[in-house]
Order: C-alpha cells, then sequence, then structure tokens
C-alpha cells in the first residue's frame, strides 16, 4: 500500500506504509497534527492538510532530525536505530516491520517546507 502526497501545484511525494506508518506515529508522539487528521492519514482516502499543518510538520523535523543518524530509521515505537533493514519479515513482531528512514524523513520535511498551501494525501 503506498499513498500519495500532492501540492496544488501539482508537486508530488510518494510513500509507502513500510515509511508512513511510523511518520504518521512520530507525527503523533509530538503532537504535530490533532488526533483526527493522524487517524485519516492512515487510511487510503483523501486527506486535505493546510500550509499551517505543512509549515508545523517541517518546523518539527528541522529540530527531530539532527538527533537521528544519517542511516538510521525510527520505528514504529519512536525508538531510532542504525541497524540494517533485512527486509525480513517479522511475523512474531509485525511492528519490527516499520520504519521511517532519516533519508524519507528529510524528503518529507522539505516537501511539507515547500508546500505554503499545504497538501493532500491519498
Amino acid at each position: 500500500m503506498s499513498w500519495t502526497l500532492e501540492t496544488p501545484d501539482g508537486r508530488s511525494l510518494s510513500v509507502n506504509a513500510w515509511n508512513w506508518r511510523p511518520t504518521l506515529e512520530l507525527l503523533e508522539q509530538a503532537g504535530v497534527l490533532d488526533e483526527e487528521t493522524l487517524e485519516l492519514l492512515g487510511y487510503n482516502i483523501l486527506v486535505e492538510l493546510s500550509g499551517a499543518d505543512a509549515r508545523r510538520i517541517a518546523v518539527f523535523l528541522d529540530g527531530y532530525l539532527p538527533a537521528v543518524p544519517g542511516e538510521g530509521r525510527v520505528l514504529l515505537d519512536g525508538t531510532v536505530t542504525t541497524e540494517p533493514d533485512t527486509f525480513e519479515f517479522h511475523r512474531d513482531d509485525l511492528g519490527r516491520n516499520y520504519s521511517a528512514t532519516a533519508q524519507w524523513l528529510t524528503r518529507f520535511r522539505d516537501f511539507c517546507r515547500d508546500a505554503p498551501d499545504g497538501f493532500s494525501c491519498s
């Protein structure tokens, strides 16, 4: 499953569930977006975010990313690891299958920073 983020001027960014779910958890833990919006972003439906939402995300990630190593990944529970992703499916602990890479979070931050009119997610 994947999502496409798109600005009103047509710029887009795609993300898969493996990266998106921990990103949403991170935003929830930090209180960046309200609970209802975060829940809707977890479904593959059209959700609109305002320019103010995009700025809050970018500002949060600006402060958060310096603590994440370049090869780091944020796991579903919010912990950061530098262990390589083996792309092995973990049936015994499904949460281990999800991680937002530092590279993805940086791209998402840049996308949000450059979305003054907000973006849609579907």
